[in-house]
């Protein structure tokens, strides 16, 4: 059966679109295929080693370190394999505090918009800032264990304590990302160059030459720094590319496919419901009715 490299369907156990995966220990066998959900998403890690690709970029992973993830950007953890990484990851849908938190919602969702805008998406906590997001994030799964009538809106309510700490944090001063993993010099800017060329086709030898190595040595170390394979990655931007013009217009789909560089609309329709489970149309319908 062929599997999606790239979707991961979130399932909200709590009957509101929050999830938590609390205190998980992942490694190279059990770790989710590559992300890519319209929840913004927050994680945490406690212990171990490994890195993420995050968006364009490669980024470490240890203990006190914090990811801010918002929705529809692709990222993959990359366990290592000695000392796997124990992090817990908050998933939310952004609508779940606008129908919740009132007016105050767009300063709570503030920080993921600035975290797409500067693409910095880590902060390295010091022992006091670890205690306090733990508290909460500990706070949050005790609830979701207490099964009582009001423990998902107590939930909900622990995750707008941690948004406001973590909007705190941002107004105090940048963040501290920590050292950056280590890859080569040339994937940053030649993903830049696939994102910017999605519409005009993507060719392995032209890649290769942009990075000055082989096609042989891009693909092997496309695949090991992403964790993604060059085609997963494009089909990947294509997708999110077309969920913008879905909601930000009222294009025909044929418009949208030919600008975000499918080869047909068959073709459009087909792997945009393979990474997302609707149609285009649903989608659209969907966040239009949402808004």
């Amino acid at each position: 059966m062929e599997r999606s490299p790239v979707r991961t369907t979130i399932q909200a156990e709590s009957g509101i679109p929050f999830r938590l995966v609390y205190s998980d220990t992942k490694s190279p066998q059990n770790e989710l295929p590559d992300h890519l959900h319209d929840w913004h998403e927050i994680i945490y890690v406690y212990r171990g080693q490994g890195s993420i690709f995050i968006d364009t970029g490669l980024e470490n992973m240890q203990e006190g370190d914090l990811f801010i993830i918002p929705g529809s950007t692709v990222h993959r953890a990359l366990p290592d394999a000695g000392n796997p990484v124990t992090s817990s990851a908050l998933f939310f849908s952004p609508g779940l505090l606008a129908s919740t938190a009132g007016g105050a919602a767009s300063s709570l969702l503030s920080l993921f918009e600035r975290c797409r805008k500067q693409r910095v998406y880590k902060r390295h906590l010091n022992t006091e800032e670890q205690s306090q997001v733990a508290a909460l994030i500990d706070d949050i799964q005790t609830e979701f264990q207490l099964g009582h009538h009001l423990s998902a809106h107590a939930a909900l309510l622990r995750l707008q304590l941690l948004l406001i700490f973590l909007e705190r944090l941002e107004a105090a001063g940048p963040a501290n990302p920590g050292k950056s993993a280590p890859g080569p010099s040339w994937l940053s800017s030649t993903i830049s160059h696939i994102d910017d060329n999605l519409r005009n086709g993507l060719s392995l030898p032209e890649l290769a030459q942009h990075a000055s190595v082989s096609p042989a040595h891009f693909s092997r170390a496309f695949k090991r720094y992403t964790g993604m394979t060059l085609t997963d990655y494009a089909l990947a931007r294509r997708v999110i590319m077309a969920k913008e013009h879905l909601v930000q217009g009222d294009e025909t789909m044929a418009a949208v496919a030919d600008a975000c560089g499918f080869d047909s609309l068959p073709h459009f329709y087909r792997q945009f419901k393979k990474l997302t489970g609707t149609t285009p149309a649903a989608y659209r319908r969907t966040m239009n009715s949402s808004r």
